[in-house]
């Protein structure tokens, strides 16, 4: 088959790599040119996942790996502290690994494809990997986004572990991730768009030299809440349709699963048409749990949660994240997370 990928951050650069790899013709484009093309997020990500996913793309992970966490800090609302143990939390070189899994394919940099510009009828699918901004698929009434921005920093001394800020009523959090050679990503993402902790670390490290900022509002809203999932010949995957872990902000993990959903349906397709259906069915249950995480989230943010009342959504988020611990590589405790969760 020919495919279009459109957009070249984490779902776009494995699913081209993948499906090129599985013989089908790959295009792919990218709205940044080559030079200003950036890996956005703060490059952290479970070593467990990622190393099984680049094991299937043919990359060793462990050549990526900037920094392998043991502990995260978490300062809460009231003055409460708490500390994960890792088991697998790390950052990695995200710019590098997607490069690498991009350097055999047809890539055409500098070409934001719209709705009018980009011709569909040149390809058996069009897969929409361009995150947040859902390019090629209708807007979804049920989008909710938080604005965030970060830094990457160099020269920093005196903090070498995970650290985050929590806000009060769940409305956002800092976040400090560790690097290499004294580098770091530091940012948070604020409904309220005050960003308490940045300013204020930056000004506590006067000797870090920023590198780079970098505006990047946060999609919260998982499946259920962003179809549709396709239109005509193109198909969302990954952050487009909500794969995102609405708790953290976090989609490089759930990105990643999703595209192998989408080459799992492709795969079963053995040259019929590609079977919509089942593609929604399977990420719609496979992250059928994001949709009560989500609103944990909303609740908090209203303050509306009651842990009595809505303990039924506190022990699905529980379970599944205990059954998936290795996935987010951090240690999953409902005494914990039920104090995280009130402090907030």
């Amino acid at each position: 088959m020919r495919m279009a990928v459109v957009g070249a951050g984490v779902s776009g650069s494995y699913l081209g790599h993948m499906l090129h790899k599985m013989g089908h013709g790959v295009e792919i484009f990218e709205a940044s040119s080559k030079e200003n093309q950036w890996a956005v997020c703060a490059w952290g990500a479970s070593r467990n996942m990622l190393s099984m996913f680049s094991k299937r793309a043919g990359l060793n992970f462990d050549n990526y790996i900037f920094h392998v966490g043991k502990t995260l800090r978490m300062d809460l609302p009231n003055q409460v502290r708490e500390y994960l143990n890792l088991s697998g939390l790390v950052t990695y070189d995200k710019q590098k690994w997607e490069h690498d899994l991009l350097r055999d394919l047809n890539v055409t940099y500098g070409f934001k494809c719209t709705k009018e510009n980009f011709q569909f009828d040149a390809y058996d699918y069009v897969i929409d990997c361009t995150g947040m901004h859902r390019t090629l698929l209708p807007r979804s009434n049920e989008d909710f986004i938080i604005p965030a921005y970060e830094y990457l920093l160099e020269n920093i001394h005196g903090v070498d572990e995970f650290y985050v800020i929590g806000y009060k009523g769940a409305r956002g959090y800092f976040w400090f991730f560790p690097l290499d050679d004294n580098r770091a990503y530091v940012g948070a993402g604020d409904m309220d768009k005050k960003y308490v902790g940045v300013q204020e670390f930056l000004m506590a490290h006067s000797e870090a030299r920023i590198v780079k900022k970098i505006g990047r509002p946060i999609r919260l809203s998982p499946p259920r809440r962003m179809e549709p999932f396709h239109i005509g010949n193109v198909i969302g995957v990954g952050e487009s349709i909500g794969c995102v872990f609405p708790m953290l902000g976090e989609g490089i993990i759930p990105s990643l699963i999703c595209c192998d959903i989408f080459l799992q349906v492709l795969e079963l397709t053995k040259g019929s048409m590609f079977n919509f259906k089942q593609y929604r069915k399977n990420v719609l249950k496979k992250f059928d749990y994001y949709d009560d995480v989500y609103r944990i989230v909303r609740l908090k943010m209203e303050n509306k949660l009651n842990m009595v009342r809505h303990l039924r959504l506190m022990m699905s988020m529980y379970r599944n994240m205990k059954k998936e611990e290795s996935r987010f590589g951090f240690e999953v405790n409902l005494e914990k997370m039920t104090r995280i969760v009130k402090s907030l």
